[in-house]
């Protein structure tokens, strides 16, 4: 764009140049009955035609649109296991079933099988490299630890320990990834199973409130393994 306003400066310069003094000496000799008016100027036309080919491409530059925003989260908040436990609730779980729930955010989630499911989706139709896509979400993922709140009856465990509760639930949750089906929107994937068998993979978008952030609605995703 600085390039675009010196041109125009040059251009505009250029046009100004073109123009005639309005000052002009009508020469020697006696000056009475002399006009001072002068006589319009014809601007050569290549002067317009640059000067108007300048402006208009300055003003139809196209805007390059900030990157998403990620949350900035040194532990994952209370708040996204309150969502969970909210939506459990409506599915029937009752608040003093024990879930498990890995005490850090796992990585691992994000595979090219959970990013093709998310893709499925949001009904995405452009070309896809779900293995690049994974990728590039975990390039910037963190295995930060989860804040547990008491609304559910949520029991912290270690990761990799999912097969020593072969009767109880376990959730597990990704870091915060941006979604790239969906224009400057973020979220996370969730595994629910049991045993760790026929899980329920969920994702859950995350919508920033200022410097805050608030999860949205909860979405099961069309995983197939």
């Amino acid at each position: 764009m600085n390039d675009r306003i010196r041109r125009s400066s040059v251009v505009a310069a250029a046009f100004a140049a073109a123009l005639p003094s309005t000052t002009a000496d009508p020469g020697p000799g006696p000056r009475l009955g002399w006009s001072t008016r002068l006589r319009p100027s014809i601007v050569p036309s290549f002067v317009v035609t640059a000067l108007f080919f300048v402006l208009t491409s300055c003003a139809s530059a196209p805007t390059v649109p900030p990157p998403p925003r990620l949350p900035q989260w040194n532990a994952m908040p209370a708040a996204i296991l309150d969502s969970f436990c909210s939506n459990f609730r409506e599915e029937g779980i009752s608040m003093s079933t024990t879930i498990n729930v890995v005490k850090t955010a796992q990585p691992s989630l994000i595979t090219p099988l959970s990013m093709q499911s998310l893709s499925d989706s949001f009904f995405y139709r452009g070309p896809l490299d779900s293995s690049r896509a994974a990728a590039t979400a975990t390039a910037t993922a963190a295995e930060i630890p989860i804040t547990i709140p008491t609304t559910c009856s949520w029991r912290g465990i270690a990761p990799n320990t999912t097969s020593r509760y072969a009767d109880t639930m376990t959730l597990e949750l990704s870091p915060p990834i941006v979604n790239p089906f969906s224009r400057n929107a973020a979220g996370l994937f969730a595994r629910m199973a049991l045993a760790g068998e026929s899980p329920t993979w969920y994702w859950l978008p995350l919508i920033p409130r200022g410097e805050s952030w608030t999860s949205g609605r909860l979405t099961v995703l069309p995983y197939r393994q």
